[in-house]
């Protein structure tokens, strides 16, 4: 286990006596040795998340800026979620923009304050029919062609449609505001991650956060009664909020509010097309799109790592992690280490403890949102849809590390069949 069959020789070798790195490591035939950032090999992870769990519950591995530590089983996840003071999550310190996930006590608590009420249950089901609304004639028009990307045709437009209804942003221009979207996640990922970025990501950003900035003016002098109205309240009459935290906190709504629930959205489609027998037991029994949308969450959840930076030395399976080590939290693969059967998608299966939207005070803020639009997917796709099958002239294209975050579907094509009573 610990002598690679190959060892590219421009990487380092662990000290004798110290974890050894990944790429060190013996790893399966068909696996590559799992990297900081993706290089198109762990797309699509799971494979390595079932071999870390049993063989490298700590994964030591390496990158230019600094060893990453990999945490994998559940249990220590779930330790480590429950201790922020000890896994901080200022990895960057101050953190560079107003993103909830950079921040401790007691600024987060602040942040998180501040949009916290528009995202309760009972705020959330205010949206329930315009999202119903939109997921259906989104679904008309590709049954009217027998199918499409579902990726770009569905999800996005559903993710991005409701988030923008809730902030009260305008979503017309959507190709620049998924753009302007994308690059403030990469400049995001670059600044927080040490992700390579894409060379025009802080200019987007900057214009994105103009553009917000205006918006938020608007808002203000209309007395909105959005989550955008709320916000600018807090910088103009409350000061709670600087200008500059106002329109990155709204950056980041918007985009944690579209972003990974366009994946969930994208792996309902992926689901219902290796177990179509779920339509029918959804139609039959609405009520199970629930139990769909909490185990969707579970296994083919969007966001896979949550990244943390060790206040003191700790110990985790055994492995003594330096205080200031670089961690990151593999809910995703954790999450499947909840079950025996924890590769196979079984709506019966008790979610209860689920690390899918994160743990602690960390936990998704955005939850009853998502958990909503993919309810009311599932059960639109299963009252419509007689089949789903993904075209195999189109395998998925999976979605690129470059935010070291998420992993799912980026395009996925798929044939629709019209379920006729």
């Amino acid at each position: 286990m610990f002598a690679a069959t190959t060892l590219d020789t421009h990487l380092p070798r662990s000290e004798e006596g110290s974890l050894p790195y990944s790429h060190e490591l013996q790893w399966p035939s068909g696996l590559e040795p799992f990297k900081v950032v993706d290089d198109g090999s762990q797309e699509d992870p799971y494979a390595h998340y079932t071999w870390m769990r049993e063989n490298a519950p700590v994964l030591r591995c390496w990158s230019p800026v600094s060893d990453v530590y990999f945490i994998s089983r559940y249990e220590d996840v779930r330790k480590a979620f429950r201790a922020p003071k000890i896994f901080s999550s200022e990895v960057v310190s101050p953190p560079p923009m107003t993103f909830l996930t950079l921040f401790d006590a007691p600024n987060h608590n602040r942040l998180r304050k501040v949009v916290a009420t528009a995202f309760t249950p009972k705020a959330i089901k205010l949206f329930e029919d315009r999202i119903r609304e939109t997921a259906n004639a989104l679904l008309d028009d590709l049954l009217a062609k027998g199918g499409g990307e579902v990726v770009e045709e569905y999800a996005i437009q559903l993710s991005m449609a409701t988030i923008s209804a809730l902030l009260d942003v305008p979503a017309q221009d959507y190709e620049k505001m998924k753009f302007w979207s994308d690059e403030t996640f990469s400049y995001f990922g670059r600044l927080a991650r040490n992700a390579p970025g894409t060379g025009t990501d802080k200019d987007s950003a900057h214009d994105f956060w103009a553009y917000l900035k205006d918006t938020l003016e608007r808002l203000y002098a209309e007395e909105s009664p959005s989550m955008g109205g709320h916000i600018a309240r807090m910088w103009k009459d409350e000061g709670i909020l600087t200008e500059q935290e106002a329109k990155e906190l709204c950056s980041f709504v918007f985009i944690a509010g579209h972003d990974t629930t366009t994946i969930l959205l994208a792996n309902a489609f992926r689901i219902f097309a290796e177990q179509p027998g779920l339509l029918t037991r959804i139609r039959e029994t609405p009520a199970d799109a629930a139990q769909f949308a909490e185990e969707l969450a579970r296994h083919s959840g969007a966001v896979h790592r949550a990244s943390r930076i060790t206040t003191e030395a700790v110990e985790v399976a055994g492995v003594a992690i330096p205080a200031g080590s670089i961690v990151r939290l593999l809910n995703a693969s954790a999450s499947r280490d909840l079950f025996d059967d924890g590769d196979t998608f079984d709506m019966d299966h008790d979610n209860s403890k689920s690390l899918g939207f994160g743990h602690g005070v960390h936990s998704c803020l955005g939850q009853p949102l998502a958990h909503l639009e993919t309810t009311i997917t599932a059960e639109v796709l299963a009252q419509r849809l007689a089949s789903v099958t993904l075209d195999p002239a189109h395998p998925i294209e999976w979605v690129r590390g470059n935010n070291l975050t998420n992993a799912g579907p980026h395009r996925m094509h798929v044939f629709l069949e019209e379920h006729n009573d």
